[in-house]
């Protein structure tokens, strides 16, 4: 089991319209692909309250002009789009799909794919390429909003407490190699508390419509302040970092909210 990341360049056959935020429909992308290779694990990976092994890229294009509801397309350029797994078990229904044909359907234009890239590490890999390092910066090139209990409103900042918790108990799901116990996510958390701090950020809130739901996220960059390097939570949180770009971090990260790079 490991986390892979299947990317796509496409070139549109016509010029189509483009709502402005993108992240639903790579989101029914993948999963009409996954639907005509096996229904049953595309009605899964669809099941409301469940965390999903997967996340997406928004689409990336270029336009020609602006539309009332978005963009329009430009055919001459590439479509970009990447799907992120979890799970490698996920990726095969991909890699199956387009074995059988090399175009997708989007808004009733068809888009032939013009190449394919992998990326793709172990769990064992991620854990054995982290280190102890003094600083991180985490770029949020999606919006991001994180979970905030007993509230009617979302947080709106990357504290490095809600950040990397939720990572390792996102680790904990689906990794196949290191997992943590209640003890020592406690005693993780009381690390970060302590030894984790934000040294600087540039931030700013963005609007994401999707249909008729629309969400409020941060984007920008962030640089975090790693102490106590001789202990093993830092290599821990480093590991996490690395593990945020396929995983993507916060609410609605099936429809590209959260997408990470870590630099």
């Amino acid at each position: 089991m490991l986390p892979i990341e299947i990317g796509l360049v496409m070139y549109a056959e016509n010029a189509v319209e483009m709502p402005f935020f993108t992240g639903h429909v790579a989101r029914g992308l993948l999963l009409h692909f996954i639907r005509l290779v096996d229904p049953s694990a595309s009605a899964l990976l669809h099941e409301l309250d469940v965390s999903k092994p997967y996340s997406v890229t928004p689409l990336r294009f270029r336009s020609s002009s602006r539309a009332e509801n978005g963009y329009l397309l430009n055919p001459l350029f590439p479509c970009k789009v990447s799907f992120r797994f979890l799970k490698d078990e996920y990726a095969n229904y991909i890699l199956n799909f387009f074995q059988k044909q090399n175009t997708a359907l989007i808004f009733d234009t068809t888009f032939q794919i013009a190449s394919m890239h992998i990326n793709c590490k172990s769990y064992a890999d991620l854990e054995k390429e982290a280190h102890s390092i003094g600083n991180l910066t985490l770029e949020f090139k999606t919006p991001t909003y994180l979970s905030n209990l007993n509230s009617n409103y979302h947080w709106m900042f990357p504290d490095p407490l809600k950040v990397f918790c939720s990572l390792m108990r996102r680790w904990n799901q689906f990794s196949d190699s290191t997992t943590f116990s209640k003890e020592e996510y406690l005693n993780y958390k009381e690390w970060l508390q302590k030894n984790v701090g934000v040294s600087k950020y540039e931030l700013q809130t963005k609007l994401a419509t999707m249909r008729n739901k629309k969400a409020t996220g941060f984007t920008g960059t962030i640089t975090y302040k790693l102490d106590d390097k001789e202990n093993p939570y830092n290599k821990i949180t480093h590991m996490l970092a690395k593990y945020a770009e396929y995983a993507n971090i916060g609410g609605n990260k099936t429809a590209a909210y959260g997408q990470v790079k870590l630099w």
